[in-house]
């Protein structure tokens, strides 16, 4: 399971979870097998080998690092167990009932392990296991088949037993939210601090054209730490969606990339560059994005036709006549609009019928297996036959090999992205690339081009 964040204590911290849950499982799960063999009830020892069988088996998954499957394997099984022991829990009078303490660690664990996947899983196996620790923690919810009750001298230990483990995993999950949440509050202040100092830089990728001219570059947000150096944006670009400060950031990244185009407008050699920029789900929902970009364009001096703005497929679910409004706002003023990822979501069709879109971007999850996956460039080929039908530019991304760029151009795309030609590079590696590899780059698609018709 891959967790966000630049902590990476935080994949620490899951793990060390899950792997106390596991643990706990196990040994329940067998020192109350081994119990129920000598109190002679075969039912309440089948389910206790349950137990300690998805104990071990998470065990196992963790030791191969599936932390993600360990996690809802966990989510859905503990609750069950959990649930099904406290029907046994008919305990002796004079002795509480505390099988059902372990609901509250479940709810806990839960909501931390989750907290980034989404609804189900942060809220809504936390609610059920809240709920199911009132229902059984006041009410009689028990049976009374003996064959199935926990033997009166096996009840007192149980108690203590479901008492002690159960508060161990509620206060080893806070421990844990408890240091993430240090960590986040201390990466929010050095974000805000960040955007003040001026420690976010853009670093750009080449975008390659099929005759080998550089004809554009996707621009990169980076953050220069003054302590911990650079920092990728997968480390903080989640957290920063989350508190809201993807907005100021993404405000910064348009206004240095129009300072850039505008530069690049008063060289020969790089007035016919595009330059793409990311927008952020929180930055276009914005009420005054529309009067920000073009501000942001109008006083930089760049060409709004050198600027591609990049939205992901997610964004086009929700209050779809809106964000048509402001997407065509912006295209009166010359600026083309992107599509990112295209492929990968669940409107990828409707997207392209609804919004107006200059281009689509063919993602890397299907690049990246084209040649061993035929299913992958069945779905690429139709994306560009659809695009070229449809008017618009097609840019594939991830190209790493040049077998996958010819298979690209046998396809009809005309347009890479890639580690093939270049990685992210600052301001002035690129433009040196820009220099020393234009000729370059247009003599090698010369060469590949007669090679394929020779």
């Amino acid at each position: 399971m891959t967790y966000t964040g630049w902590d990476e204590g935080h994949t620490r911290r899951i793990k060390a979870i899950l792997l106390g849950a596991a643990i706990i499982i196990t040994a329940l799960g067998a020192s109350w097998c081994i119990g129920f063999i000598l109190a002679g009830k075969p039912v309440l020892v089948a389910l206790h080998i349950a137990m300690a069988g998805s104990g071990m088996l998470m065990l196992w998954l963790i030791a191969r690092g599936r932390l993600r499957t360990t996690a809802l394997l966990a989510a859905h099984i503990l609750p069950v167990f959990v649930a099904t022991f406290c029907i046994f829990d008919n305990v002796p009078p004079g002795l509480p009932r505390a099988t059902h303490l372990h609901f509250l660690a479940v709810a806990v664990g839960c909501y931390f392990v989750f907290r980034q996947q989404g609804f189900y899983l942060k809220f809504v196996i936390p609610a059920v296991c809240l709920a199911a620790f009132l229902a059984f923690g006041n009410m009689s919810l028990t049976i009374q088949d003996s064959a199935l009750l926990i033997p009166p001298q096996a009840a007192e230990i149980a108690v203590w037993a479901n008492s002690i483990t159960a508060l161990c995993g509620l206060v080893l999950t806070v421990v844990f939210m408890n240091a993430d949440l240090t960590v986040r509050r201390r990466m929010e202040d050095e974000m805000r601090r960040a955007v003040v100092n001026g420690e976010f830089v853009l670093h750009y990728q080449p975008q390659v054209h099929d005759d080998g001219h550089v004809i554009g570059a996707e621009a990169l947000v980076r953050w220069n730490h003054p302590e911990k150096g650079h920092i990728a944006p997968g480390k903080f670009i989640p957290l920063a969606e989350e508190t809201g400060l993807i907005v100021p950031i993404g405000n910064w990244v348009l206004r240095a990339a129009c300072h850039q185009l505008a530069l690049w407008e008063g060289r020969a050699e790089s007035r016919h560059l595009t330059l793409a920029v990311n927008v952020s789900a929180s930055q276009f929902r914005q009420p005054d994005f529309v009067h920000n970009v073009a501000e942001i364009v109008r006083l930089s001096g760049a060409r709004p036709s050198q600027l591609k703005l990049e939205l992901t497929e997610s964004m086009f679910i929700e209050n779809i006549e809106a964000t048509v409004a402001k997407m065509n706002a912006l295209r009166e003023l010359g600026i083309v609009w992107s599509l990112d990822d295209f492929g990968t979501g669940y409107s990828s069709l409707s997207a392209l019928h609804h919004f107006p879109l200059g281009q689509i971007k063919i993602d890397q999850a299907f690049v990246r297996d084209m040649l061993t996956n035929q299913s992958n460039m069945v779905i690429i080929e139709a994306i560009i036959s659809l695009a070229a039908k449809l008017g618009l530019h097609v840019i594939a991304e991830g190209i790493e090999t040049v077998d996958q760029r010819e298979r690209l151009r046998e396809a009809g795309c005309r347009a890479y992205q890639g580690y093939l030609f270049s990685p992210p590079k600052d301001i002035g590696a690129f433009e040196m690339f820009l220099s020393r590899s234009q000729p370059a780059l247009a003599a090698a698609a010369t060469n590949n081009m007669a090679s394929v018709s020779g």
